[in-house]
């Protein structure tokens, strides 16, 4: 069965109207909606670790949908008083939600990193993260070495290890049934090298691929690749043309693409300690944006110039008759992110913030022979977390799903399915109080990928409906994301923000 928008939704019209900061609002209306967006408070308060427990289910699952969504994301925000200053930072906690015999059982823990055992001990922070500096005096923030892992972003099963990470090294292991912390995980690259969160698998052999960088007097780059069969190749590392701050990267079978933003880190506020790392970015869109193309099999490094784009998220790249064809969300500049208004940080008092520019879906297309690339747009709305068939990583897809904003331009309300050759988009929204993450591709038993079963499987993804003030997670039809969910398990109490996950067959 479907579930109507009215039995998931409740008003707040005044958001959809608002896209999150109109210029032409009234001070007195605007400030009445800030207000009103206090229900989103909880995606950025403490949470603690629940279950195993059964969720209460509305509707019917599919018989067919049998495995383990993961899920990861900060959930320890605050400690003796002292807070985070942006909702993309905190420890984090792993949720497991195993889909079986009709249930859906919950669990979630948060990773025993060593810096949440020596905080814990403490009872207070002691380190600073890359949003946010220590409290714990001023020699903690000088010259960037404070930094260890949260372990909060990411969590991906590969070749049954379940690991999770986060803009810091090292990966942190755990165990996929209980969610115990095993420990950590060599990343394979040189030892002063700093992961990035993003990682890549390749569905045909196995490969897990890692990237990572230095900073110093100038950017070096490197990645590694963790074979099936436990080896790990690590690629040279090199110096990148600037020093800037990056999120994702594409791969293909052959190629790692690197896109260098134009957001210079100014090294002197943050090796001085008196900025973070997020407040030492700088944002100049004029300078274009830098394509790192890099040969996995160690050949020479390609550098080749596109438009200024702030990237958070890849949906996917592949390679096509001498091409690299690569799909991403892009902005015209990170306002929802890099200042004291941004949405990213006046969520953490209850507001709404900044949010102007919305996430688009663009497509880079690199003719390696010619050496050229150019920047196409896909789709005009607010987009985010984009996915795709997992099957299909590394090579050709056709449709990519994502969330999707209506009125609220960064906390979206709705998911969608971007058709990535004719620009089509089917969306569901689930409305104004509903704030909507990364949706998860569950593709349906034997399904392999390819543009015929591209969206055989479904579709799970977290919300939180502003209305209860509860947390739930929606089962959508892939195929027909129109009609709404077919299933809903909700939680008893609300879930702060949830970055990314992994679906893993049962």
């Amino acid at each position: 069965m479907s579930l109507t928008r009215r039995e998931m939704t409740a008003g707040l019209s005044a958001l959809a109207a608002l896209g999150l900061a109109a210029p032409l609002m009234s001070g007195k209306a605007k400030a009445a909606t800030l207000q009103r967006a206090g229900w989103l408070a909880p995606l950025g308060q403490n949470t603690r670790e629940l279950g195993p427990a059964p969720l209460r289910l509305e509707g019917r699952l599919p018989d067919q949908l049998r495995g383990t969504l993961y899920r990861n994301g900060p959930g320890l925000f605050e400690r003796q008083g002292a807070s985070k200053g942006n909702i993309l930072d905190g420890d984090g906690i792993v949720q497991a939600l195993r889909f079986e015999n009709g249930r859906v059982i919950h669990t979630s823990r948060f990773v025993q990193t060593e810096k949440l055992i020596e905080e814990e001990s403490a009872g207070r922070f002691l380190y600073p993260t890359w949003t946010t500096k220590s409290p714990a005096g001023f020699l903690r923030n000088v010259g960037g070495q404070g930094f260890k892992t949260q372990a909060g972003i990411t969590v991906y099963e590969v070749n049954g290890r379940l690991m999770a990470l986060d803009e810091v090294s090292p990966p942190y292991e755990l165990d996929p049934v209980t969610l115990e912390t095993r420990g950590t995980v060599p990343h394979g690259m040189n030892e002063d090298t700093a992961i990035k969160a993003h990682t890549k698998i390749d569905p045909e052999t196995g490969d897990w691929i890692l990237v990572g960088g230095k900073f110093g007097r100038a950017m070096e780059l490197q990645a590694s690749i963790h074979h099936k069969d436990g080896r790990v190749t690590a690629l040279p590392r090199f110096t990148a043309p600037r020093q800037t701050y990056l999120h994702d990267f594409f791969a293909t079978r052959n190629y790692i693409v690197f896109s260098l933003q134009p957001a210079f880190l100014k090294l002197v506020p943050f090796l001085s300690g008196t900025r973070s790392f997020a407040d030492s970015l700088e944002w100049n869109r004029a300078e274009g944006n830098v394509l790192v193309i890099v040969p996995k099999d160690g050949g020479a490094v390609r550098y080749l110039d596109v438009p200024g784009r702030w990237m958070w998220h890849a949906a996917n790249a592949y390679e096509d008759r001498g091409t690299l064809v690569a799909d991403f969300i892009g902005y015209d500049a990170p306002d929802h992110f890099l200042k004291e208004s941004s949405a990213f940080q006046a969520i953490m008092r209850g507001e709404l913030g900044e949010a102007n520019e919305p996430g688009r879906i663009y497509r880079y297309v690199i003719d390696l022979a010619d050496g050229t690339a150019r920047e196409e747009l896909i789709a005009d709305a607010a987009f985010e977390f984009p996915v795709i068939n997992p099957a299909d990583a590394l090579r050709q897809h056709r449709t990519v799903f994502t969330s999707r904003g209506s009125g609220n331009r960064i906390f979206h309300s709705g998911v969608a399915a971007i058709d990535t050759a004719t620009g089509q988009t089917r969306s569901y929204e689930f409305g104004d109080m509903n704030w909507i993450s990364e949706p998860i591709f569950a593709p349906a038993p034997g399904n392999s990928g390819g543009a015929r079963s591209e969206e055989q499987g479904w579709l799970v993804v977290q919300g939180l409906n502003g209305e209860t003030g509860t947390s739930f997670f929606a089962v959508l039809n892939a195929a027909h994301i129109e009609d709404g969910p077919i299933a809903i398990a909700h939680l008893e109490g609300p879930l702060p923000f949830s970055f990314h996950g992994f679906w893993q067959p049962a």
